[in-house]
């Protein structure tokens, strides 16, 4: 039990998701791919999500963190594994640019690229459909590719081998050589890397499927199975590896449903007597073997969970009915190890969680979904969190936590668009719903409540607008609005909405200055004549009601009309006449009514800008996702005289397509984002006070022989001048040993520093105290947290190390017993053992010449139960 919980400390080290993002969405509608229990960690399970991100859980999918998000939020990735010895995974890429496609090998403990293999026919637009990876160093591969013909849509199959990692590709397979027959899985024989095995699908010219066997990386092939039609599924016996099952894919009626197995390698195969319900497709997706018990084996199919308990000779079903709300098109099987009966299924319904063995299942909820747009309304303990998914809307308290669900659509649903939600931040519980027109022509409808959402009630709408851009209130008149629609996101058209009469609510049309989107209107405080709007490039203003209109853009000459475009604008609460808009180019600013605008911060892709309403100053800027860029985040603390940033990386790289809402506090932002993939995510902003610490992601101190080995590291460095690190013995009053200039640009540093002096000065105080302080090129600056270090504390040498690890350990007051365990970056277990302390200075020597060269960390507990001190080395 001991051993499991120094593994299991150890890999939270590693996979600790930003404390600073949380998942905000009920959960109710997510959905997971890829589904894959850790090798050496119980409890946890890995999956992929719609999108860019990899999601990591330590309680069997009760609660998600995210564990890796691909560098560039309109990538999709596809087909999660680990490598052999778990020191790393792989991922398939589908990009917008077509060089950032293919397959992608991470390591784990750094989750930086390792390897991208790119095949011969990319430039084809080629998607890969399967690959196999047969050694931990990723050097021998094969990968499955697809095309299609840009003139005659006929698709290609071929498939490439590679033994040097990718610099020299073999094609060993192209459907046009095997009677068009394309290829469903590739895979190597685990105990033989040159054994390569193809799964055939069905072909262009009547010959379909079997299974191609090669012995020598691909020059010659055997085919078995000829004739059983199209395969895919595939699993070997995790202790013989020359016994696998292999299942039948889609064959639409060219052959039959089957199961077979091999006991010697694929040379002979016996197919499995199992019954199945005839439904649309008739398609295995996977088959695997319980890990607690290698008699009990799973089959997802189509409309079928079947068991085993003899090993796969004889399989019973659970039949599910067509669009079942629990069950349908399984992708993943999450079995428990200690417990047969303990199952979690994931399929095209929601994710399940059976612990009868399948007989009942719980759904379990996941926060990984599309949300359409996110709002706030209300404040205090009414404060509601707004969100439109699945064809209807959610409402989440944020104080009492309580949910209620709106028009939300089972799963199966065509809808053609959710709701977008428009919160009134100035009357409590009022919220605007808007649904688009469709291309179907049903016209586009707009709801207002005044209840939180609870009863909502018609109002007019223009029938053929397909979105929204702005809907402000009069705030001389509770019931008067001005709307502007847009059309395919060409042109706009403005109106203002009366409903002080309930029953006769009135829509008048306005004849707007401009010819382009109108992507936002503000209504100055007085008579309700005056409105402002953005319109294209620029600003208009009317004060007769809008009759008639004037331009209020000067200094805004830099923004081109056609090119360039105002996307959003808002108002200081605190000063009415202190004006911000976001462009294409930028952030200007404006202090005397619009008069005169000037361009405060240099940027693009910024859809939104708002003014703080708790403190006069506290501007907060973001931008959406698109092909060309990722949603990130951009603030001021003094009225735009000065900018700091959020990165994409500092948001986990979060797709944000359309709609997102900001929640001011003194000394921090919340900012709520609709994701693709994601539910709504929030990402507290908590250097809002002390933007310099947005560029620091770690600070930390450790004890190298007799000096103290102080380590930071930081991203994203624009604006900041240079770090100084400062030391004490009291923790009151510091002094300045070292400054480092900072790079003063865009990607990730690293900096350290060792202090030669620690070792006298913990001898006499006994604690040491490290700072860092961050300087802006404005001589502004920030501390980060303060790291103690003392004495009393253990280091390991030499590093890298060949034959003996040592731990010293020193300042032990009185005598205890250590643990010690090594492991490596997979967690795997090579040595555990007690060890007596006794008082003063102790070494102890551990020998490693059996280990194999790697990365390996040491875990010493200091006590039962304690504190686990964790080491890293090199082992040469």
């Amino acid at each position: 039990m001991r051993k499991i919980l120094l593994v299991h400390l150890l890999l939270l080290l590693f996979f600790s998701a930003s404390a600073q993002l949380s998942f905000e969405s009920t959960g109710d509608f997510g959905r997971l791919w890829d589904v894959t229990p850790d090798p050496s960690i119980p409890d946890r399970i890995y999956a992929r999500t719609l999108n860019n991100h990899i999601l990591v859980s330590d309680d069997r999918g009760k609660s998600w963190t995210i564990f890796y998000s691909f560098e560039n939020s309109a990538t999709a990735i596809s087909q999660f594994k680990f490598l052999p010895g778990h020191k790393a995974f792989s991922v398939i890429a589908t990009a917008p640019e077509i060089n950032d496609n293919g397959l992608y090998v991470i390591d784990i403990e750094s989750k930086e690229i390792v390897r991208h293999f790119v095949t011969p026919d990319q430039e084809m637009k080629a998607f890969v459909v399967s690959y196999d990876i047969a050694d931990e160093n990723a050097n021998r591969v094969v990968i499955n590719t697809a095309y299609r013909d840009p003139d005659t849509w006929a698709q290609f199959t071929e498939v490439y081998f590679t033994k040097d990692a990718g610099k020299n590709f073999s094609t060993i397979y192209y459907s046009t050589e095997h009677d068009g027959v394309h290829i469903l899985n590739s895979f190597f024989h685990p105990d033989d890397q040159k054994k390569i095995y193809l799964a055939r699908g069905l072909g262009a010219l009547g010959v379909n499927g079997g299974l191609y066997i090669s012995a020598d990386e691909g020059q010659h092939w055997r085919e078995v199975l000829a004739g059983k039609g199209a395969l895919n599924a595939v699993v070997f016996h995790p202790k013989n590896h020359n016994d696998f099952f292999l299942c039948s894919f889609i064959n639409f009626g060219e052959a039959a449903e089957g199961v077979y197995h091999t006991q010697d390698s694929g040379h002979t195969f016996s197919q499995v007597p199992v019954t199945f319900t005839d439904q649309t497709l008739n398609n295995i997706i996977t088959i695997q073997y319980d890990p607690g018990n290698l008699q009990n084996m799973w089959m997802l199919e189509e409309n079928e969970i079947l068991k085993s308990t003899d090993g796969g000779q004889h399989w019973t079903s659970t039949v599910f009915e067509s669009r079942s709300q629990t069950y349908a098109s399984g992708v993943s099987l999450v079995i428990n190890p200690k417990n047969s009966n303990d199952i979690l299924v994931f399929s095209d319904a929601w994710p399940q969680h059976s612990k009868d063995g399948g007989k009942t299942f719980e759904k379990l909820k996941t926060p990984s979904y599309l949300v359409k747009s996110t709002g706030l309304a209300g404040s205090g303990t009414n404060q509601r969190l707004y969100y439109s998914t699945q064809g209807g809307y959610i409402a989440r308290n944020l104080h009492s936590g309580a949910v209620v669900m709106h028009d939300t659509l089972p799963v199966y649903s065509f809808t053609y668009e959710n709701y977008y939600v428009i919160p009134d931040t100035a009357i409590q519980g009022r919220v605007f719903f808007f649904k688009p027109c469709d291309d179907f022509l049903n016209p586009s409808e707009l709801y207002f409540s005044d209840d939180y959402g609870t009863t909502v009630k018609r109002l007019p709408s223009d029938d053929y607008a397909t979105g929204i851009d702005g809907i402000k209130r009069d705030p001389s008149h509770q019931d008067r609005y001005w709307v502007s629609y847009s059309y395919y996101n060409a042109f706009s058209a403005l109106f203002r909405l009366d409903f002080a009469d309930r029953a006769q609510p009135e829509q008048t049309p306005v004849a707007a200055s401009g010819n382009s989107l109108i992507t936002d209107v503000y209504i100055p405080e007085g008579d309700g004549q005056t409105i402002f709007i953005t319109s294209g490039h620029r600003v208009y203003i009317s004060t007769d009601g809008g009759i008639t209109w004037g331009e209020k853009s000067e200094g805004l000459e830099d923004l081109i009309e056609g090119y360039d475009m105002i996307w959003d604008m808002d108002t200081n609460p605190f000063n009415k006449k202190e004006m911000v808009i976001v462009t294409t180019l930028g952030i200007y600013q404006t202090t005397d009514g619009g008069e005169n605008w000037s361009r405060t911060l240099d940027a693009t892709g910024l859809k939104k800008i708002s003014f703080s309403n708790i403190v006069d100053g506290h501007l907060l800027g973001a931008s959406t996702t698109d092909i060309f860029g990722d949603t990130r985040l951009v603030f001021s603390t003094n009225k735009g005289a000065k900018w700091s940033g959020v990165p994409a990386s500092g948001l986990a790289y979060i797709a944000c397509n359309a709609s997102m809402d900001f929640r001011f506090f003194a000394d921090h932002a919340d900012i709520y984002f609709a994701t693709a993939d994601l539910g709504v995510v929030k990402y507290q902003l908590t250097n809002l006070l002390t933007p310099q610490l947005v560029f620091l992601n770690a600070f930390t101190g450790r004890l190298r022989g007799r000096n103290a080995f102080l380590e930071w590291r930081t991203q994203n460095e624009e604006g900041l001048l240079h770090y100084e690190l400062e030391r004490s013995t009291n923790n009151k009053d510091f002094s300045l040993i070292n400054t480092q200039q900072a790079t003063n640009s865009n990607g990730r540093f690293y900096y350290n520093h060792e202090d030669l002096d620690f070792y006298d000065l913990a001898a006499k105080s006994g604690n040491v105290y490290y700072r860092l302080k961050l300087v802006s090129q404005d001589n502004s600056f920030a501390y980060s947290d303060t790291v103690k270090l003392n004495a009393r504390d253990m280091y390991i040498y030499p590093v890298p190390a060949a034959d003996v690890i040592n731990l010293q350990v020193q300042g032990v007051t009185e005598a205890t017993k250590f643990r010690v365990l090594i492991v490596d970056v997979s967690g795997r277990q090579y040595s555990i053992q007690q060890y007596n302390i006794p008082t003063g200075q102790t070494t102890i020597n551990m020998p490693i010449s059996r280990l194999a060269a790697g990365v390996y960390f040491m875990l010493v507990e200091t006590k039962p139960g304690g504190a686990v001190k964790k080491f890293k080395f090199v082992k040469l």
